[in-house]
């Protein structure tokens, strides 16, 4: 069955790239990058003077949440990124352009309802289907979205899926997911093999195996072991193929145990953490590009037959507005942005209005408020605060905040939105003080995620010593909190505890949902009233 599965993954690709093969000759590497704007790599030159060799080359995006462009224009849009992977297919038809999962999810387009469903990465998969993208994994965000509306997002992409240790759990059974196409159920493989053909019409072989860190608790996923899984397809996928890469979508500390546990995988194409980087680890090479599209990895690989040899460029693209839009990728981005602003309208937000001028950049970047306190952070914590002003104190997430990026100048209800895309309720807890010490406490070991708490009118004097507005908590008081009320549902990381039912939660109070001026019903809005009054 697995060999089925890399067969037809094999044919959806090569179905799509066929056209571009039979008038490929290959170019030298400068002449490849120069054209897309990269610089001159400091490689030697690659020719398609020998017949034994072959020249391929991989695109690489990675935890992409916006289509359109950030930081008022600037920089990222995926109809810029377009522009790039179309120049390297015209260049190269041996281009593969790669997502290394979180795509569908968290965005604030996915948020709106169109039709009556909830958009739920529709418009990315619009944009990847148009931009030509080949090969995509699973990221863990993936599941954040509801089962049906995966299968849904799964069924309209024209590009291939890949998930090695990711499968469907249905019931009691575990299987893996599935696309139906022309009245026939297709499993999604765990691997893909891509066929390459240089301009003397030799043809090799090139493995691709995937994984994904286990990061989510959706109910209808499961997740083999992330190692034993690629160490399988790589060892099925060895004598079949001249060499094998990874498209991965773990932490920077899962990919480099990959690679010291498979030392024969050249590449890993990776995501996860949101910032570029470049790791070799031992002879393999780990990437990872900037989130929403500001940046891109473009590989070139040069593999001879003869001599088994491989020689790979890796190069860093910024995107950014020196590179064109691609009008095609760019009437698409407006659509869906035009339908996300009737969405939210819908809702009762005015995506255009300017709730304040901002002069000092806000840190939203998610390797900031992951790690510490922003700027960004104490207006939403004071935010919720002034909804509810009887409270003590105030606790967010981090991982409430998907802009993972920086705002200057006129703050709009659209950035806002932005910034919030899952908004949720404020809730007014009363708790005892040994449970909130212990939440404190988990949201500090959960430095460099989004369980990382962000608060207001509290601090913290030593090991498990913590203090409201300047007394020290104390085990047996009761406080009143205003936390999101994702928090309370034992779903953010290592707080399985921290539920309605635990003991040590002695009240609950809910936001009005008939009173229009309770703005504790929504985040956002809490947010948008404190900023129109600063």
């Amino acid at each position: 069955m697995d060999d089925v599965r890399s067969k037809t993954i094999e044919n959806v690709i090569m179905t799509m790239r066929r056209k571009y093969i039979s008038n490929f000759s290959f170019l030298i590497v400068a002449s490849l990058i120069a054209s897309i704007g990269c610089g001159t790599p400091s490689v030697t030159e690659l020719t398609s003077s020998n017949k034994n060799e072959f020249v391929v080359a991989f695109f690489q995006l990675n935890d992409i949440y916006e289509i359109g462009p950030l930081e008022n224009g600037k920089v990222g849009g995926m109809a810029r990124a377009a522009t790039v992977l179309r120049e390297l297919k015209k260049e190269n038809p041996n281009t593969y352009g790669v997502v290394a999962g979180d795509f569908l999810s968290p965005s604030v387009v996915g948020t709106v309802k169109h039709e009556g469903k909830r958009i739920a990465g529709a418009q990315m998969v619009d944009v990847l289907n148009a931009m030509g993208i080949d090969l995509v994994t699973f990221g863990n965000h993936e599941f954040d979205i509801k089962e049906s509306d995966l299968q849904q997002r799964i069924e309209e992409s024209r590009f291939a899926w890949i998930g090695g240790n990711v499968k469907h759990a249905i019931g009691e059974d575990v299987v893996p997911f599935v696309k139906h196409e022309k009245g026939n159920v297709i499993p999604i493989p765990k691997a893909a093999v891509l066929n390459c053909t240089n301009s003397f019409g030799n043809e090799i072989k090139i493995g691709v195996i995937s994984v994904t860190l286990p990061a989510n608790k959706a109910s209808y996923v499961h997740y083999d072991d992330v190692i034993e899984s690629a160490k399988t397809e790589f060892d099925r996928l060895l004598p079949s193929v001249e060499f094998i890469v990874a498209l991965t979508h773990l932490s920077i500390e899962g990919d480099r145990e990959l690679a010291r546990r498979i030392p024969g995988l050249r590449l890993i194409m990776g995501g996860h953490e949101h910032v570029n980087m470049r790791i070799p680890e031992g002879e393999v090479m780990i990437t990872k590009a900037d989130a929403n599209a500001k940046s891109a990895y473009i590989h070139v690989l040069r593999y001879n037959v003869s001599t088994k040899s491989l020689t790979m460029f890796n190069q860093l693209k910024v995107i950014d507005s020196h590179t064109d839009e691609d009008p095609t990728i760019k009437g698409i981005v407006k659509k869906w942005t035009d339908i996300a602003y009737d969405g939210f309208r819908a809702q009762g937000f005015d995506p255009e209005e300017v709730v304040a001028s901002i002069d000092e950049p806000l840190d939203g970047r998610e390797e900031s408020i992951r790690n510490t306190q922003t700027n960004l952070t104490d207006f939403i914590a004071a935010a919720i605060l002034h909804a509810a002003p009887q409270a003590d104190a105030a606790i967010f997430n981090s991982g409430s905040i998907r802009i993972d990026d920086q705002i200057q100048g006129n703050l709009t209800q659209f950035d806002i939105i932005r910034i919030l895309p899952f908004g949720g309720k404020i809730l007014l807890v009363t708790l005892k003080g040994k449970l909130l010490r212990r939440v404190l406490e988990t949201g500090l070991r959960n430095k460099g995620n989004g369980g990382f708490l962000q608060y207001a009118n509290i601090k913290r004097r030593g090991e498990g010593s913590w203090e409201i507005k300047g007394t020290r908590i104390a085990d047996d008081n009761e406080y009143q909190i205003a936390i999101t009320d994702f928090l309370l549902t034992g779903l953010e990381m290592n707080m399985e505890f921290f539920t309605r039912t635990n003991p040590g939660i002695v009240s609950i109070a809910e936001p009005s949902e008939t009173d229009s001026n309770d703005v504790r019903r929504d985040l956002r809005l809490a947010f948008i009233r404190y900023m129109q009054l600063k």
